[in-house]
């Protein structure tokens, strides 16, 4: 474990004598400029005289006032204030400057500045997992970890303070009242004191005539890092530092900074499988703008990419979407892959040393964000790669089922194409996965020389059939779609296309005021309207499709539906999947 020392080695500076680290109050106050006496007059001499016994004490306690409180977020490690801001994003999250990181917890803290991405390995490090098993595992060979680095307005790099939160051991608390991100390390023991008189006051410096910092009320507790004469050195529940007087305290037992394991209970898995796969390219989605998704009991967001033919994954999770997720009850099942590049896959896939450096940084990145699961999602790949995409999936299997972690696995229907339909070996992926998943779309992909739907209900049931010739019906899951395609035909060129997603097609239908008429070959709406000598078709994806979808998972007795994706559907088609799979409303 990395670790940084309790205490300064010299005033004004932090742990070691590192510069990014001062000491609060070390502002010394300059002498008074000197001023002419002036005659006082003896009758408000007389009563400045009778007034200071009944005042004493009271007037330092009125006078000087409060310290202004810090207009960028205070970071504060232990005891020390750090020189640099930490940075609370409009989602809640904290994050660390990423040279105070480096500086004071991981001195093997790389940028990456093409990905701009921050890289740390776990040499030296012990990652603990939930079964022995894979605690040897992940801990038999050192890998790079690697997360998104952010820039603030000014262009100053942050990293999320949760991921080094676990992997460097130690605790943060954000605390808006005093706008103060707090860093404790675990492990360290702390003084602690009681207030025993109120009002008792921290001062910016060890002076009766310092600013306050904050106002303490009796029984009030403090943590205790230096003692200064007479004064204590110490920190508020706030985060705040100052000094108080001693004589104002009580001592109190130590403390030993512990993390609080929070275990995740979540309710069983229903009957069926309802996922909705999050799509995330850059920025995680803020959860308090995500609305309600009745029936849903797994999110899958595309977080973790093969990035290189050396089997480095790059890494985009976030532990506060899984925080909100384990709240609603939902599973995260991180997606994983291959960045669909033929070569980049052929030259790592075959390697069994590369496929155990990928297996490691995923059950590392697991532990770390509190994953329940993994989605594979390889994609265009050559057909003699095909064992060894199973070969992967049975070697993550191996260590990741001992972690309760769920392995499900994407495929497409039955094609020619050697890159996206022949290249997956359907029963074997089957055989050592808990789900497939079976993309019942694209149809006709946006390349299409002819135009028509995503995925007309007779193609999706006869792909249906014949991916269940290979995978049992208890283990594949429907994926459906919550998009669908604008087709502009002109005569003599090929047709040109835009995505939709369900929302828009309404907006489309409003703004052209024009009636959807149903298409019985597709089983599903269509609309047609002429602008400009250009014909533009399109299929409709709305609650009527998405009906008989879903019909299609209860006449085959599927494991249940994926939906892709999140973000591209109306509200009221949650509705109807929920009711459609007889799933809980709660």
């Amino acid at each position: 474990m990395l670790t940084i020392p309790a205490r300064p080695s010299r005033p004004g500076s932090g742990p070691g004598g590192d510069p990014a680290f001062h000491r609060a109050g070390t502002t010394v106050l300059g002498p008074r400029r000197r001023r002419r006496p002036r005659r006082r007059r003896p009758l408000l001499a007389a009563v400045a005289v009778a007034l200071v016994p009944l005042a004493g004490l009271g007037l330092l306690q009125l006078w000087p006032g409060y310290l202004p409180p810090p207009s960028a977020t205070r970071l504060v490690v232990d005891g020390y204030a750090c020189q640099s801001p930490a940075l609370v994003d409009p989602a809640g999250r904290v994050l660390m400057p990423f040279w105070t990181v480096r500086a004071l917890f991981a001195p093997g803290l790389t940028l990456e500045a093409e990905t701009m991405t921050a890289v740390i390995s776990t040499r030296g490090l012990t990652i603990p997992m939930a079964s022995a098993q894979a605690t040897e595992f992940v801990n038999r060979a050192p890998v790079d970890l690697r997360l998104p680095v952010t820039t603030d307005a000014s262009g100053a790099l942050y990293v999320p303070a949760d991921f080094f939160a676990e992997l460097l051991g130690f605790t943060f608390s954000y605390f808006p009242e005093s706008n103060t991100v707090v860093i404790d390390r675990l492990g360290l023991t702390v003084e602690t004191v009681t207030v025993v008189s109120s009002p008792a006051f921290l001062r910016e410096t060890p002076s009766l005539l310092s600013l306050r910092v904050s106002r303490l009320e009796e029984g009030d507790v403090l943590r205790v890092y230096d003692h200064v004469g007479s004064w204590l050195y110490a920190r508020d529940t706030l985060g705040r530092l100052g000094y108080i007087p001693k004589k104002a305290t009580a001592p109190g037992p130590p403390v030993t900074n512990r993390r609080e394991e929070r275990p995740v209970t979540l309710p069983p898995l229903a009957d069926r499988l309802c996922l909705v796969w999050e799509h995330v390219s850059t920025a995680n989605p803020d959860p308090a703008r995500i609305g309600e998704m009745p029936g849903v009991n797994v999110v899958s967001p595309t977080w973790l990419h093969v990035m290189n033919s050396d089997g480095d994954v790059y890494n985009n999770a976030d532990t506060a979407y899984v925080a909100w997720a384990h709240e609603r009850g939902y599973r995260v099942w991180g997606l994983v892959t291959n960045g669909f590049s033929r070569d980049r896959t052929r030259n790592f896939l075959p390697d069994p040393a590369l496929r155990e450096k990928i297996i490691r940084q995923l059950l590392i990145y697991a532990r770390l964000y509190r994953l329940d699961g993994f989605n594979m999602d390889f994609e265009n790949m050559y057909l003699d790669q095909k064992d060894d995409y199973v070969a992967l999936l049975r070697e993550l299997a191996a260590v990741a089922r001992p972690e309760g972690l769920t392995l499900s696995v994407d495929v497409t229907f039955h094609s020619s194409s050697e890159v996206w339909s022949r290249c997956y070996d359907r029963a074997a992926l089957a055989e050592v996965s808990d789900f497939v998943m079976v993309m019942g779309y694209d149809q006709h992909t946006a390349g299409s020389p002819v135009s028509g739907p995503v995925g007309s209900l007779p193609w999706v049931e006869a792909g249906l059939e014949r991916v269940l010739e290979e995978v049992p019906a208890s283990k594949l899951v429907l994926g459906v779609p919550f998009y669908t395609r604008l087709w502009a035909e002109e005569p003599g060129r090929r047709p040109t296309v835009t995505t939709y997603s369900m929302q828009g097609v309404q907006d489309l239908i409003a703004e052209k005021g024009l009636t959807p008429v149903w298409d019985a070959a597709a089983g599903q709406n269509y609309i047609e309207f002429s602008e400009n000598g250009v014909r533009y078709r399109l299929w409709v994806e709305d609650e009527a499709s998405m009906a008989a979808r879903v019909t299609l998972v209860e006449r085959y007795g599927l494991a249940g539906l994926a939906a892709w994706r999140r973000g591209f559907e109306v509200p009221e088609v949650w509705e109807v999947i929920r009711q459609g799979l007889g799933l809980p409303e709660d």
